[in-house]
């Protein structure tokens, strides 16, 4: 006596089809998350050459902060806000008039920045500290 279900056959070839279709993405997955140890490397120096910005503001007769602290090669951004302001890195050429942003990177050392346009009754004051640190 022979009994016969419908589909059955059909369902074992929809199996295999199923379990060759998932082993291939996992081979693509663990290609793809594979590690090459010459990027790994390179992208380390690379990120510790120049790593982040340094936004130095201006507003209300004050610098954000009263002393700004980067690496040698890291780039600075000067940025003025709020108000008649300027910005001068003393042993630099470095002059900003307001409502102007520059990107500069400087030497180890420590800079003086002053606010170099007359803004009224605490300019004087309008001083803060950037030191840049040997790599």
């Amino acid at each position: 006596m022979n009994f016969y279900v419908f589909g059955y056959e059909r369902g074992i070839k929809m199996k295999k089809w199923l379990i060759f279709a998932s082993v291939l993405c996992l081979v693509f997955v663990v290609a793809a998350c594979g590690s090459n140890s010459k990027s790994n490397n390179s992208g380390s120096e690379a990120a510790s050459s120049t790593v982040a910005d340094v936004v130095i503001k201006a507003s209300s007769w004050e610098f954000d902060q009263p002393e700004y602290r980067i690496k040698k090669g890291q780039t600075i951004k000067l940025e003025l806000i709020d108000g008649v302001h300027g910005v001068e890195i003393e042993k630099t050429n470095v002059k900003l008039t307001q409502n102007k942003a520059k990107t500069i990177t400087l030497d180890a050392g420590e800079y003086e920045i002053k606010c170099n346009i007359p803004c009224g009754g605490g300019h004087s004051k309008m001083s803060a500290k950037l030191i840049v640190e040997a790599a």
